[in-house]
């Protein structure tokens, strides 16, 4: 047996540098704006990290200053409508999304793939072109999936599912459902069904639940099925008999011969990131199936997991049931600022640079107020709430502190959002919208 070739402490303390670096560094950004969106950095390699543009600094720096500006508290908290100023239920302010491009079996892998390559990078540019125009009415789009390899997954369980469950947070549903994705399986995929399920049920009242399954139901005109994994004993055999009655309006039994699960009901979980469906697939596989992280963007490939018990979707040509998980993708939307993003989880708090926009958010909204649910006290009682001082208040409340003493505001509110995002004290939710715009045009 050789002996290795020696590995010096030096070395050694080189290679942890470098590995602790590129885990600080997280998920990849581009350095572009979002007014003026590029193309040059767009994901083609196998890399399946999410690539989200990068926010100017001028824009950061201005939310930052209104860090201090004192809370003006929403006249309906609990059943605001605040949320909807800007446009959620308006199909025009999501652009359409990308499609996989007509392709052959004679086509080689390489020519396959340069084929996605041009189509997605055409759709990019269609997109910064879109950009351009609503900027001069300063209206911006939100960070969205600029990786070609995660939609290529998306593409991949769409093509495969035969019933697709498109996964929203109950909290807010709007800010989750895609009505480009929904369209794009109805006019392309015509023998395929949707189901909307909404997830974290547990969150909200019984009869907002309700309220979101009637508005849902007459906009989409799909099944709308809500899933608590709290009581997965209670959701799983309704949620299954629901998959089975729309199976039989598909052609899972038509499979092409050469796939391997011919004759078998592909069923595909697929929605934004942290709407629930790693926990979903636990809870309906009553088993730890999939690790569950509150980290946007956790799962990153998608997975097939063949059910045990077809029996359960109450539909005798069902043989054989599979599960295929797709990584979430955070689809394009115009006019959705980044605190709703981070509060409903499609943007990593951990990558926020300003998080006091989303506190505001918080506390302007929430009921009863923020400070009352954390029980904290001003600093100075001249102060005037605001998202400032009650990240102050409750870094004072923790002892959270930095280098010199000074209290750590920083660390106190990304805790906050945390909280929020997780439903651990404050719940944040909203009714659907009463003047509602069912625009879906596509132009």
């Amino acid at each position: 047996m050789t002996r290795s070739k020696p590995f010096s402490g030096k070395q050694k303390k080189l290679q942890l540098q470098a590995k602790r670096e590129k885990h600080r560094q997280g998920p990849k950004e581009e350095k572009i704006t979002p007014d003026k969106e590029g193309v040059e950095d767009a994901g083609f390699s196998g890399d399946l990290r999410t690539i989200f543009a990068k926010e100017p600094q001028w824009i950061i720096d201005e939310r930052k200053r209104d860090a201090t500006r004192a809370l003006v508290l929403a006249s309906d908290r609990a059943n605001s409508q605040e949320i909807y100023k800007y446009g959620l239920s308006d199909g025009q302010n999501q652009p359409p999304i990308p499609l996989r491009p007509e392709w052959t079996k004679e086509m080689t892998p390489e020519e396959l793939e340069k084929l996605e390559e041009t189509s997605f990078t055409t759709w990019l540019q269609m997109l910064q072109e879109q950009c351009t125009v609503k900027a001069q009415d300063n209206i911006l789009i939100n960070f969205y999936e600029r990786n070609l390899q995660v939609w290529r997954q998306l593409w991949r369980v769409i093509e495969k599912s035969n019933v697709i469950l498109h996964f929203a947070d109950s909290r807010c549903p709007l800010l989750h459902l895609s009505h480009r994705l929904i369209e794009t399986i109805h006019q392309h995929h015509p023998s395929k069904r949707v189901l909307i399920v909404l997830t974290k049920v547990d969150f909200i009242p019984i009869d907002r639940v309700h309220a979101w399954i009637e508005y849902l139901q007459a906009r989409y005109d799909v099944p709308v099925i809500p899933y608590s994994r709290e009581r997965a004993l209670e959701c799983n055999p309704e949620l299954l008999q629901v998959i089975g009655a729309s199976s039989s309006q598909t052609n899972f039994m038509k499979a092409r011969s050469e796939e391997l699960n011919e004759g078998t009901l592909t069923i595909g979980l697929v929605g934004e990131p942290n709407v629930g469906k790693s926990s979903f697939l636990n809870s309906i596989f009553l088993k730890k199936l999939v690790s569950v992280s509150a980290t946007p963007g956790h799962t990153k490939h998608f997975q097939t997991h063949y059910y045990d018990h077809p029996e359960h979707f109450q539909q005798e040509m069902i043989e054989k049931a599979c599960f295929c998980d797709c990584p979430g993708v955070v689809f394009p939307r115009f006019n959705v600022p980044t605190a709703l993003q981070i509060l409903f989880g499609s943007y990593p708090i951990a990558q926020t640079r300003e998080p006091y926009s989303a506190i505001r958010f918080i506390a302007e909204n929430c009921v009863p107020s923020l400070h009352e649910i954390y029980k904290l006290k001003k600093i100075d009682e001249d102060d005037e709430w605001s998202p400032y001082t009650l990240s102050e208040s409750y870094a004072a409340q923790r002892g959270f502190h930095v280098k010199g003493g000074k209290l750590d505001v920083f660390r106190a509110a990304n805790l906050l959002l945390r909280d929020t995002l997780n439903g651990t004290k404050v719940i944040l939710s909203f009714p659907p919208p009463e003047q509602d715009t069912r625009s879906n045009d596509s132009n």
